[in-house]
């Protein structure tokens, strides 16, 4: 038997390819909202102000994007993303790094470059469709530990309780607004020191803060404000604030994924960060071979 403690994103795809695989498997969860219940679920293959892919990406999203679809067509949503020039010295990175992004251009425009192969990922929805299907296939669900090899997926949470030795992360809270903009009608992720993801009919979510230092604190006054801020740079559309929550990213290295091995403890798949939705159906496939 093998226990999968946690059911974020991680957690899921982990447990969901080893029991497609075969293997007996226990998911171990408590029922604490972790970062994956609020997160955006942003899929950009081409992020930051520097105009570099994430790592290994169409290897990862040549992963993913199978894995998700294979659990329902509503789960992903395929939207261009809009990266929006800063000014003249950014266009001209832009151009330095053209051939090393040119996968993924669809358009340039004096507006901004247009990267394809982007959208977001219902988190939420996911959690609850993997959870049915881990389920009705005969996964066992606990919420304390039973014994078995153990695969710990407990995210930021994990990294701050030092559940592994020897694991140094800069995790970092986010706060982020759903907000309602009638007939504003963008339709474009839009990105540039922040970002704007039409989320169906008149709503968008908005984000991201980063915050290294206060990490459970929750949502802010400050956060809201710094937000808020970000949004009028894309729309000068008045707008109605719906939601605010914050989440905990668990990042170690660059929001790349982490697996590591502790004697007497079991393994660990931890530190995706941002990009968990990239890279989370990847390390399912990894932790099946490492497993055997």
């Amino acid at each position: 038997m093998v226990e999968v403690i946690g059911f974020g994103l991680a957690g899921a795809c982990v447990a969901l390819q080893l029991q497609r695989a075969g293997y007996d498997v226990r998911v171990i969860d408590d029922g604490c909202k972790g970062s994956s219940q609020v997160a955006a679920g942003l899929v950009n293959p081409v992020a930051g102000r520097n105009f570099e892919p994430s790592w290994e990406v169409e290897k990862a999203w040549g992963i993913a994007l199978p894995f998700y679809q294979s659990l329902g067509s509503s789960l992903f949503h395929s939207l261009p993303i809009l990266r929006l020039w800063f000014d003249d010295t950014d266009r001209s990175k832009f151009e330095r790094k053209r051939e090393l992004v040119r996968p993924w251009i669809a358009n340039v425009t004096d507006e901004g470059v247009l990267w394809k192969q982007g959208g977001w990922l219902d988190c939420l929805r996911f959690l609850k469709v993997a959870r049915e299907e881990f389920l009705a296939k005969g996964g066992e669900w606990r919420n304390t530990p039973e014994g078995g090899l153990q695969i710990w997926c407990a995210g930021a949470s994990g990294l701050m309780r030092n559940d592994f030795l020897d694991v140094e992360h800069r995790s970092a809270r986010g706060e982020i607004l759903t907000v309602r903009i009638p007939d504003w009608g963008e339709s474009r992720i839009l990105n540039r020191a922040g970002w704007v993801i039409p989320i169906g009919g008149d709503f968008y979510r908005v984000g991201a803060t980063y915050d290294w230092d206060q990490l459970e604190i929750g949502v802010t006054e400050k956060g809201k404000q710094k937000i808020e801020r970000m949004l009028k740079t894309f729309t000068k559309c008045d707008y109605e604030v719906v939601d605010h929550v914050a989440g905990i990213r668990p990042i170690i290295n660059r929001s790349m994924p982490t697996i590591k091995y502790q004697k007497g403890k079991g393994w660990m798949v931890n530190g995706l960060g941002s990009k968990g939705v990239i890279y989370a159906p990847r390390v399912g496939l990894e932790m099946i071979e490492r497993l055997s």
